[in-house]
């Protein structure tokens, strides 16, 4: 029984420490998208969203995808923002 103590104790310690770490490099990671302005940071989801969706829209236009799928005149911003 004292075997089983020991290990569920170890593998309790290693979880801690494993939350320690991901805890501390996921502050990192957001101290330093906040200083080099990236989104992801302290920025707001939806604006983020926003981003990532006019990027994607103008990753589809520039692969040539089938010519009624996408119309070139209505910008990025105005499909993402109905969506």
């Amino acid at each position: 029984m004292a075997q089983y103590l020991q290990i569920a104790v170890r593998a309790v310690g290693v979880g801690a420490i494993l939350v320690i770490v991901a805890v501390a490099s996921r502050q990192v990671y957001l101290r330093v998208a906040a200083e080099a302005g990236s989104p992801g940071g302290e920025e707001d989801p939806a604006a983020t969203m926003l981003i990532r969706c006019e990027a994607m829209h103008s990753h589809l236009q520039n692969r040539r995808i089938s010519e009624g799928a996408v119309d070139a005149n209505e910008k990025p911003s105005a499909r993402c923002m109905e969506s």
